[in-house]
Parts: structure tokens; C-alpha cells; sequence
């Protein structure tokens, strides 16, 4: 039998080292995402966009590149007026169209859009609109970056066969953003009254 003391003493060794894992085994900065950026973690690629409006207009910048018209739509090398907005690392250096890299972004941003969507204030009704988008768009736009766009498209949309139906999702998602950020302005200028 374990005499009074004893088990005083267990107990009072048991507390320490209870308290010695729980001091040492829960460091509040091994856990911790402050002051680490987003791109710092594996799980965010460079081109994860920090709103549902940038990836609203990073996927109107690939969109109007020169290379996203449908093949017989317009010449080779012509440009667009929106092409300027793209950015040099998302186009092919000489031609302005969207690389195989873009294309796949473009895929990335579509299927994270939801995701973006459900981190804003949007209603039911736009959150809705943009998960079917990202649902109808999102595999066959990953698969054209893989598979036949390397070959029929030389890794452009302009293989696709769908560019037009992808703009017209395009321009509803920049009409939600629009509307969503016209309804933000209106609520800080309420409140800054």
C-alpha cells in the first residue's frame, strides 16, 4: 500500500510533468500563421488570389489575350484591347496568348472560386451562380491544360471550342464582383458618416 505521502508525492510529480509538456509541448509560435505570408505555406500556389475580385480579374486578364479568341475568330498575332492587362509572366513572351501555365492557372482559379466565394459576403443566389461555374468549367479546363490543348491548342484556349461560353461565366462572375463591391462602398461610406 502506498502511504499518504507517497501519493503526494506522485501527484505532485505527475502535476509537473503534466505541466512541463503542457508549458513546453504547446508553443504558441509552432502553431501559429502570424507574420508568415500566405505564399510561405506549400498549400497556397503563387497565383492564389486574396479576394474573389482579384480572381475575377486575373481570369479577365487570361481571357483577353490574344490567344483565348477561337481559332478562326481572328488572325494569329492580333491583339485586344484587354490584352494589356495580362501580365507578362501568364502570356507567351512574343505573342501575348496565354501560356499552358495560364491555362492551368485558369483552371486553378476556377475550381478555387467557390472557395473565395464562401470567404466573402456574398448571398446565396451569386454564391449558387459561381459554385455551377466553377463545376462546369473547372474539369474540362484542367483537361484542356493537360491533354488535348498541349496538342490541338499548342497549350492556348485556342483549341477550346469553348471560349465563349467561359467568357460569358467570365463577364456574370465581374458583374457579381461589381455589384458586391458597389454594396461594400455603400456600407463604409454609411458608416464613416
Amino acid at each position: 500500500m502506498m502511504s499518504q505521502g507517497n501519493s503526494k508525492f506522485v501527484f505532485f510529480m505527475g502535476s509537473c510533468l503534466l505541466g512541463l509538456l503542457v508549458g513546453f509541448g504547446c508553443d504558441s509560435k509552432s502553431g501559429s500563421t502570424s507574420g508568415v505570408s500566405d505564399q510561405e505555406h506549400e498549400h497556397f500556389p503563387a497565383h492564389w488570389p486574396e479576394s474573389i475580385f482579384r480572381a475575377s480579374q486575373r481570369i479577365d486578364g487570361i481571357l483577353a489575350a490574344p490567344g483565348t479568341m477561337p481559332v478562326d475568330a481572328t488572325s494569329v498575332g492580333a491583339t485586344s484591347v484587354g490584352a494589356a492587362s495580362v501580365d507578362a509572366t501568364s502570356v507567351g513572351s512574343e505573342t501575348g496568348t496565354p501560356t499552358l501555365t495560364s491555362v492551368a492557372e485558369l483552371a486553378d482559379l476556377v475550381g478555387w472560386l467557390p472557395i473565395l466565394a464562401a470567404d466573402s459576403d456574398l448571398g446565396p443566389e451569386d454564391f449558387s451562380r459561381i459554385d455551377a461555374w466553377s463545376a462546369q468549367w473547372t474539369e474540362p479546363l484542367r483537361k484542356h491544360a493537360l491533354g488535348s490543348g498541349a496538342l490541338a491548342g499548342n497549350g492556348t484556349l485556342g483549341g477550346f471550342g469553348q471560349v465563349e461560353g467561359l467568357r460569358e461565366m467570365a463577364k456574370g462572375l465581374s458583374e457579381i464582383c461589381r455589384s458586391e463591391q458597389a454594396r461594400i462602398d455603400e456600407l463604409q461610406k454609411r458608416y464613416a458618416e
